[in-house]
């Protein structure tokens, strides 16, 4: 009986983790069905408790591979940009600048796997699906992002993406106006603004 119960366990394990291979392979696959794609989104913000805090707007731009721009208008404007190896995070309130290697930023800030072919960035996630909807966890214990959710059809078709951090705030970004015309790559180069400071991790 007890052989019986270790067999069953391991037969399990083994399913669990063939399900989860799957399920990163299938959502790599629908998000290479389309090559570029620009929308406006909606911004929603919750707290731990499911309160929305904060309501915004923005722009969304993406291309494979490795490609990918957010640039929120309101409340306040901010604009994150990755350009293939940086990841560039641009506050124009206070004039500074953040710049990470992707590969190291993608532990807490995985929108860049909507365009990576980097299977190393992809190890970093367990992923599970039920329809359309892909459900990305970290498997980091230190990154602060718990959950990371992605709603994409079976024709490649982004609709919403959301982030659940560590301390239960939630992030929803809805898409609109959704354009899969060619991209040109010049969208994605970031330009230090005259006078903004940089705060360049890379070199730490």
């Amino acid at each position: 009986m007890k052989k019986l119960l270790v067999l069953l366990g391991m037969a399990s394990v083994i399913f669990t983790n063939t399900a989860m291979a799957d399920a990163k392979t299938e959502l790599q696959q629908r998000l290479n069905h389309i090559s570029s794609l620009s929308s406006s989104f909606q911004q929603r913000v919750s707290d731990a408790d499911g309160k929305v805090v904060q309501q915004g707007e923005g722009t969304l731009q993406i291309k494979h591979p490795n490609l990918f721009k957010m640039t929120i208008t309101a409340p306040q404007e901010s604009e994150m940009v990755a350009d293939g190896k940086t990841l560039w995070f641009y506050d124009p309130f206070v004039e500074q600048a953040t710049a990470n290697w992707v590969s190291e930023a993608v532990n807490n800030t995985p929108f860049v796997l909507l365009t990576s072919n980097d299977q190393s960035h992809w190890a970093k996630y367990q992923v599970q699906q039920k329809d359309d909807v892909f459900t990305l966890s970290p498997r980091n214990a230190k990154s602060n992002i718990k959950q990371f959710t992605i709603r994409i059809n079976a024709d490649g078709l982004l609709s919403s993406f959301s982030t659940i951090e560590k301390d239960g705030q939630a992030n929803l970004y809805i898409l609109r106006n959704i354009n899969t015309a060619e991209l040109p790559n010049s969208l994605f180069k970031f330009t230090l603004p005259k006078g903004a400071e940089l705060d360049d991790q890379r070199k730490k």
